[in-house]
């Protein structure tokens, strides 16, 4: 695997709850991934880097339009596509999710989208000191 930071300023993840994903029905699998291995890693290198790095509240990360910030429900995972009924932002599940967290780590920061609206609350500060 390779991880490469050299072009990032900062790096955001999803603080998930690595016990709780190991609970359910993949729960093997998921241990099996190495994510919190990764995490890990991750963390190192950005830090050896002089790259800032921030896990971020994981909840309802698919749940919110990162264009508007309205909660657009559950879904299931065959919904593939992002699709806020709200503004009518469209786009990939998983890329609208990754924009959420983007978001999240950028409020930690002390950055705002334009009308000064945070999305969701961030978690603490990973990299101060290893």
């Amino acid at each position: 695997m390779y991880v490469n930071c050299n072009n990032a300023g900062m790096v955001f993840v999803e603080d998930l709850n690595l016990v709780g994903l190991s609970r359910v029905i993949l729960g093997k699998h998921c241990l099996d991934a190495g994510f919190g291995q990764f995490f890990n890693i991750l963390q190192q290198t950005c830090f050896k880097r002089g790259v800032y790095f921030q896990k971020v509240d994981a909840r309802k990360t698919s749940q919110i339009c990162p264009n508007c910030g309205t909660e657009t429900g559950k879904k299931d995972l065959c919904e593939r596509v992002h699709v806020c009924s709200h503004c009518g932002y469209t786009t990939d599940r998983d890329v609208a999710a990754a924009q959420v967290v983007a978001i999240r780590g950028l409020a930690a920061v002390g950055h705002t989208l334009g009308e000064g609206k945070f999305v969701g609350i961030p978690a603490t500060q990973e990299s101060a000191c290893l």
